[in-house]
């Protein structure tokens, strides 16, 4: 017996792409202000690093954006293939999103296209963050590791200043130890979330795979029908929203972890190496 697939309404497909649609807009306005960033020559040393901390938060918010649009996707394929989100352990959301799915019906077709549509918008924030990304990772890494070390000289070096007095002095180095040390931790969570958030979607992108496999496996398809699904099952196989950047960083979990050993080994040679030329 073949699947029962809700019928196509066309009126409800376009509104449901041009949610998508609207995300390539803002990725474009994102594209030039990365780019004018770059450019910003002024005297106040807090613009370029607000400027740099609210184009992070920014490309955060565009990962959360795809994630929604997937989850709310991942409710659309449950639906299609008439698969009961409740018994599923890797669904915790799909009281959430059920509402939300139920507005629109789609078919296998029109599923596959929004797929496709939503990995396409993927790419392209992932080649508009690439440059700042890598260049957030390489400055906030160097930076970390020269005020770190001049942090470790400052309580290496017995100098005294005549114009404090023993308990300022204390107050002064305690405090450019907090600052350090909570400099370091913001750009370590900084590289933290949107790397949580791109977890995240590939887990989503494997809950979909998985529910088009157990269709192919489980339900019995018309030979047209099939080939929709298999050809769907082949699109979410070759696009798993692996986000990398420039297609050398991969952005995942394991990134901040790298970037926290690397800043750590480097700074301990900086360290040994400057008491030859101290």
């Amino acid at each position: 017996m073949s699947a029962q697939v809700p019928p196509l309404k066309r009126n409800n497909y376009l509104q449901t792409s041009n949610i998508i649609q609207q995300m390539k807009y803002l990725i474009i306005l994102e594209t030039l202000f990365g780019i004018n960033r770059l450019y910003i020559i002024t005297d106040l040393n807090y613009l370029p690093v607000m400027a740099h901390d609210m184009e992070m938060v920014l490309f955060c918010y565009f990962l959360i954006t795809i994630l929604q649009r997937l989850s709310v996707l991942k409710a659309h394929v449950a639906k299609v293939f008439s698969i009961n989100t409740e018994d599923r352990i890797d669904c915790e959301d799909s009281s959430k999103l059920e509402g939300l799915s139920k507005r629109v019906n789609l078919n296998v077709s029109s599923v596959h296209r929004l797929y496709d549509l939503l990995h396409k918008c993927s790419e392209d924030l992932n080649s508009v963050m690439s440059l700042s990304m890598i260049v957030m990772i390489v400055t906030s890494g160097l930076s970390t590791i020269v005020i770190l070390k001049n942090t470790i000289k400052l309580f290496q070096s017995t100098t005294t200043y005549p114009h404090l007095n023993a308990k300022h002095q204390l107050i002064s180095r305690q405090a450019i130890l907090i600052f350090s040390i909570g400099r370091s931790l913001k750009y370590i969570l900084m590289l933290t979330f949107p790397c949580y958030i791109s977890n995240k979607t590939q887990v989503q992108v494997s809950v979909i795979r998985t529910m088009i496999y157990d269709t192919l496996n489980s339900i019995q398809l018309d030979k047209v029908e099939r080939r929709k699904v298999k050809a769907f099952f082949q699109l979410v196989c070759e696009n798993k929203y692996a986000y990398a950047l420039y297609g050398i960083v991969n952005l995942d979990m394991s990134l901040p972890l790298s970037y926290s050993s690397l800043c750590t080994t480097y700074l301990i040679i900086v360290v040994q190496f400057s008491k030859f030329f101290d």
